[in-house]
């Protein structure tokens, strides 16, 4: 890639916009939720807790061309203050008041900006290139040509440093490839390319070594000079970053305590009597100053006191300076001028349209799980569909198989389409919130490219090879014309089905209550099909809900391009009849097209009457997805909660010694994108190899990443809970949480200690925060070894310079503390403190003490100045400067030379003492001693238990799925069958009704699968530590179900045995509710299997739907003769074993009635008795063996699920230490 010249990037034209704030504050609310409306019912009265300040009075301006930063201590407002300018602040909890103007217009929109924000919402299968090669495609003028698109994107990569890794796929949690500082880069980038007039930049700098974040401030200081309002938070910035700034809004606990010129920020503290001391970092002056030192609790009462104190010295200083300083701002104003034609630039609809089927085409051919699990389920459902109605006949029971094959082909094709729409859009809708907030994508493009580039990957190919492969291996009329009717169908389906997921994920963002409403609008529309009930049979209250369901079209679509069009005759299709007389034989009747579709209700004369009606819904779905992704903006939740007690959580146990808790080292690298990583070499502990049980237990690992914190608990309890589970079971409950209290208040956590951990969809604590908690976590357990990756990014001076105190003071009790680490401050390492210093590509350029590295490198002739930091020193020699090709090449030469000076000078092994050699030969044995036991059953399941449940309460999606899930089901069914009656006409609504409860399957799996896959994770980290056994996490995920599922069990029981107008006997009150417990049961057994089994959650839905559509096709009803193998197969199924048993205790002794009209030739009813149901549909079985055979699959299902889990989890630990191949 070719240097580009500068200038391409910062000399664009932009509006000027100054900033003015005037008395802002932010107050937020104490969340109410139903536990407090209950207090309230019982008339218990509570004290209202009071509103928490935020922000206090702010007053600032933040002029054009001026880089303006943001400082403060983790917790002081920061992010709040930053949200609240870039008009992103949204929380029905949050009262704001005063104003914000942007050029004197309270309307943020009337000025072009961008928003960088901590977490980095990036596409993780493109690289960093294509990134901003589409970013560009979509933010810059239309007048610019693809050369000058190119040159733009290629001056943002080597502006930033990205030359490296431009070619590298972003990556995300569960695939990993850039790193955090480059994908922090690449977000900054993208924004740059949009040419802002105010940029906003949330900690900006964390995660990038010394030099790279000065080259970055220093960039965002050359596009201020050109007359752009920068605006960033900034963590730990070193001196020479320090003095980029022009202007400093200095907070503490939400209070101003300075705003104005960063050069003279100085002299205000010292006309307080705070003075700068010599060879300090001004920024960290500043930032201890204004940090309260929560560590000690004397302290504690004194901070609140100091800050106001500042505060109101800073309004002081403003009074008496007010004009001075209006004249200033005024003079700043008017040194730019702005562009002779300012615009706001915003990509027509067309190539938003354009751009974004491109790269959404781009996604989905580099997830080929995903694009394959779409593939699989077409080829697998239309493979054994067609198997199980192989080669249909003509006869009566070949009509009913007829009948079952097009509701499959309607409903069970459409819902998996449903499900799995619903689950990838409700993952792929965040990019969308994020690009639609800066204004540069719009709903109808979105959802417009999205449809496009799916075309022929999946919403083409998908439908047909269902339609080809189910179409002739069933058996139906060899007719072209047919057929393509038939396909026609299938797709509009697929595309209604499609449109109506987005609807769903429009009006809830999360997956759990996205498909909440998903499954019941569908089961609803699935019972209206016509097939289980005739459509003219359905109560007068809800008949007209058909007229709104697009499966009943579907449904009649197919019926009557089967039994009525393709066909001269006026009775329809006629076939095998086999009373004497053909067709004028009445008895015949049945065998005709006319009377099949009458029986199932379908009014349509025309084929084209549905197939008009599927279009409309496929119209209106994507209008009304629009209108909800126009007006639903995302809200986030109130993070602060009532203080928790949490006492007598784990009972006490004396017979086992306390051990130290330690982390896995070794086996944290996990194959990526097209990486596969293999390790070499040995990891010697005290000299000897030791085993991967003792490894675990000495180590313990923080990673960079705080992915494994709970959302929904509070600081407190994330480290009271943890304390429980790591720490020795000797220990008294009251011990472990005063351990959990003492490192709260050694990380300086009081203050959020009440305060929700928060993540994408809740906020919560800062980021800073949250990697204290992480830290906090691993060092309640004292581990022998503690590896931290970047421990102080994110965290002010203060914080960072505390935990790196914690830290050492680990050391004097012989604790090795290994540690990444990033902007150094010089008081953070010392003389006898290690150092291994790497280079690019991995390559050691220094590795000792940190007293001999000056040194050493001065004997090789690079001195570092006296002025100057040695870590920023040190750093600065070992990083490749990608802003320039020349630079480039200089520093590689440099560095590279370094690195082979250091390789000849490596210190020779064996470079130990005497006492160092006993005490290695001494110490192996020892090694087993430190081997940690994970907590027992005993001690875990209640901890993990409460835990759960304090988590799920305040998890409003999850817990309305797990509740209305069931319960809703049970009354759509109630709604739809009550009450059962005794004609003729209701032998196919008892039928169905008993087929339909098999839908239960699936709303179990639903249910895992809005929970499992992030406690799966969880688990996977928290059993990699040895906290807990998988018996113990198992066991916990099964007693959480249970309450829910017994309880809704038997209002299903009660419902249909009640209202609905089945045998009202306890007998059979006991099988609804059993019957509905197992499927439920076993739909969630099924959900972790497969969730357990993949890694990809995406493929994981796409399978257990195939299986789960295949059950519920095989289980006795849509078809009646299936081939050997698969009633072999089936055997395998609940849905076989209940539907047997209800079929048989709901039908035996039943007698039905019938019309003349529709009495045979001897009078009697063409069935006259349940029995000869049960014989029509092969299931004249010996019940009492089915109900003991369904629940022999509820027990053996989780029995499965736990060996394989089982199985995972030793796997994991097998293979991260073979040095081989590591999971995914």
């Amino acid at each position: 890639m070719a240097e580009v010249e500068d200038g391409d990037l910062s000399s664009r034209p932009v509006l000027p916009a100054t900033i003015t704030v005037k008395n802002l504050s932010v107050r937020i609310k104490p969340p109410a939720n139903a536990f407090h409306a209950l207090h309230r019912l019982a008339g218990q009265k509570q004290t209202p807790e009071e509103p928490r300040t935020i922000l206090n009075n702010i007053n600032l301006e933040m002029p054009c061309g001026s880089l303006t930063a943001i400082m403060g201590a983790s917790g002081s407002g920061k992010t709040s203050l930053l949200n609240s300018l870039s008009n992103t602040l949204r929380n029905r909890q949050l009262t704001t008041s005063g104003e914000i103007l942007y050029n004197g217009n309270p309307d943020p929109l009337t000025v072009p900006s961008a928003y960088v924000m901590q977490d980095d919402v990036l596409l993780p299968d493109l690289t960093v290139a294509e990134t901003l090669q589409y970013a560009a495609r979509l933010r810059l003028p239309p007048s610019s040509d693809p050369l000058g698109q190119a040159a733009v994107v290629d001056k943002v990569i080597w502006e930033l440093g990205l030359k490296d890794c431009m070619s590298t796929r972003i990556g995300n949690n569960a695939r990993k490839a850039c790193s955090g500082g480059e994908k922090r880069r690449t977000s900054l980038g993208v924004r740059l390319l949009c040419n802002p007039s105010v940029l906003f930049l949330d900690e900006v700098t964390t995660g990038l070594d010394a030099l790279s974040a000065f080259q970055l401030v220093r960039t965002l200081k050359d596009l201020a000079a050109k007359g752009r309002t920068i605006i960033v938070t900034i963590h730990q910035p070193r001196s020479e970053i320090w003095y980029l700034f022009d202007r400093l809004v200095l907070l503490s606990e939400g209070n101003l305590i300075y705003s104005g010129l960063a050069s003279e920020s100085i002299l205000h503290f010292h006309r307080l009597g705070y003075t700068l001391p010599e060879y300090m970092n001004p920024a960290e002056f500043l930032i201890d100053l204004t940090t309260l030192d929560t560590q000690r609790p004397d302290r504690g009462s004194s901070s609140p006191i100091h800050a106001e104190s500042l505060s109101s010295a800073w309004h002081a200083a403003v009074q008496s300076e007010k004009k001075a300083g209006m004249q200033q701002a005024d003079l700043s104003l008017a040194n730019l001028q702005p562009p002779e034609h300012p615009q706001i630039f915003k990509p027509g609809f067309w190539r938003s349209v354009t751009v974004q089927t491109s790269r959404t085409t781009k996604v989905t051919l580099r997830d080929p799980l995903g694009l394959t699990a779409s593939l699989l389920e077409a080829i697998l459902l239309g493979i054994i569909a067609g198997w199980i109605f192989l080669n249909l006949d003509k006869t009566l029971s070949g009509i009913r198989s007829r009948e079952g094959a097009l509701y499959c082909a309607a409903v069970l094709q459409g819902y998996l389409v449903l499900l799995q729409e619903t689950y990838r859009l409700s993952s792929d809708v965040k990019i969308f919130d994020s690009e639609r907030m800066e204004g540069v994508v719009g709903v109808w493009s979105f959802l417009i490219s999205r449809r496009l580039s799916k075309l022929l990957l999946e919403d083409l190919i998908v439908p047909l090879i269902f339609s080809v492969i189910f179409y002739f291996v069933a058996g139906f009329e060899l007719l072209a014309a047919q057929f393509f009717c038939f396909f026609a169908v299938v797709f509009l389906c697929h595309i209604v089905s499609l449109n109506f997921a987005a609807v769903c994920v429009a009006a809830f963002r999360d997956f759990a209550r996205a498909s909440l409403i998903a499954n019941l609008s569908f089961t609803m529309q699935s019972i209206c099909s016509g097939l289980f009930i005739q459509s003219d049979r359905l109560p007068v209250y809800v008949k007209w809900i058909k007229y709104i369901a697009y499966v009943w079209y579907a449904n009649g679509a197919l019926v009557y391009n089967e039994f009525l069009a393709h066909t001269s005759d006026t009775l329809g299709q006629l076939y095998d009849c086999p009373e004497p007389g053909g067709f004028a034989n009445p008895a015949c009747k049945p065998f005709t097209g006319v009377y099949i579709v009458e029986s199932l209700g379908f009014p349509f004369r025309s084929l084209w009457t549905p197939i008009v009606a599927l279009v409309a819904f496929a119209a209106v779905f994507i209008m009304l997805s629009a209108v909800l992704f126009r007006f639903h903006v995302p809200d986030w939740s109130s993070a602060r909660v009532h203080e928790v007690e949490l006492d007598s959580l784990v009972d006490e146990h004396r017979d086992s010694p306390r051990s130290s808790t330690g982390r896995r080292a070794p086996e944290r690298l996990r194959d990526g994108l097209g990486s596969t990583y293999q390790m070499e070499g040995d990891l010697l502990l005290a000299g000897a190899i030791a085993s991967p049980s003792v490894i675990r237990s000495v180590f313990s690992y923080v990673q960079q990443d705080d992915e494994n914190l709970i959302p929904t608990l509070t600081v407190r309890e994330t480290l009271q809970y943890a304390a429980s589970l790591r720490l020795p079971s000797w220990m008294s409950s009251h011990q472990k949480t005063q351990a959990a209290e003492s490192i709260l208040l050694k990380l300086g956590l009081r203050d959020c200690a009440n305060t929700l951990v928060g993540g994408m969809t809740k906020s919560g604590i800062s980021k800073g925060e949250k990697r204290r908690v992480t830290i906090g976590v691993q060092l309640l357990t004292e581990p022998h070894v503690l590896i931290l990756d970047e421990p102080t990014s994110g965290l002010d001076t203060f914080t960072a310079t505390s935990i790196i105190n914690i830290l050492r003071s680990l050391t004097m009790e012989g604790k090795t503390i290994i540690l990444t680490i990033h902007q150094p401050r010089a008081d953070h390492i010392r003389d006898d403190d290690q150092i291994l210093l790497l280079a690019r590509a991995g390559y050691p350029v220094y590795g000792g003490s940190a007293q001999a590295m000056l040194p050493h490198f001065s004997h090789l002739g690079y001195d570092c100045l006296r002025t100057m930091s040695p870590t920023d020193f040190a750093l600065d020699l070992v990083t490749v400067d990608l802003q320039s090709a020349a630079r480039e090449s200089e520093t590689s030469e440099k560095v590279q030379s370094l690195a082979v000076a250091w390789k000849a000078q490596e210190m020779p092994e064996g470079n130990f003492s005497d006492d160092d050699r006993t005490r290695h030969i001494q110490t192996p044995a020892e090694l087993r001693s430190y081997e940690r036991t994970p907590a027992s059953l005993r001690t875990a399941l209640p901890i993990l238990l409460k835990r759960s449940c304090v988590s799920f309460r305040r998890t409003p999606g999850v817990l309305d799925a797990r509740i209305f899930q069931v319960i809703g089901f049970a009354v759509i069914m109630t709604l739809f069958w009550a009450p059962l009656k005794s004609d003729y006409e209701d032998v196919q609504s008892r039928v169905g009704y008993v087929q339909q409860q098999m839908g239960l399957y699936f709303v179990g799996m639903l249910q895992n699968v809005a929970i499992y896959p992030t406690e799966r994770n969880l688990f996977y980290s928290e059993h990699s530590d040895r906290a807990y056994s998988v018996e113990s996490f198992l066991l916990q995920y099964t007693l959480l179900e249970l309450p829910f599922e017994v309880v809704s069990s038997l209002i299903f029981a009660v419902l249909a045995t009640m209202a609905v107008g089945l045998p009202r006997t306890p007998t059979m009150l006991f099988l609804e509710a059993y019957n509905c417990f197992c499927l439920l049961s076993c739909g969630e057994s099924l959900g972790v299997i497969f969730n357990t089994f993949f890694d990809h959650s995406g493929f994981a839905v796409s399978a257990t739907s195939v299986i789960l559509s295949l059950a519920l096709m095989m289980a006795g009803v849509l078809s009646t003769d299936l081939p050997a193998f698969l009633q072999a197969f089936n055997h395998l199924s609940p849905a076989k074993w209940s539907l047997g048993n209800l079929a048989v205790y709901t039908l035996r002794g039943q007698s039905f009635t019938c019309t003349p009209a529709q009495q045979l030739a001897g009078g009697a009813c063409p069935i006259a008795t349940g029995e000869q149901v049960l014989r029509l549909y092969n299931l004249d079985v010996r019940p009492e063996l089915y109900v003991m055979a369904l629940g022999i699959c509820c027990v053996a299902y989780r029995a499965v699920a736990y060996l394989l889990l089982k199985a995972k989890t030793a796997s994991f630990t097998r293979k991260s230490f073979t040095g081989k191949m590591f999971r995914k």
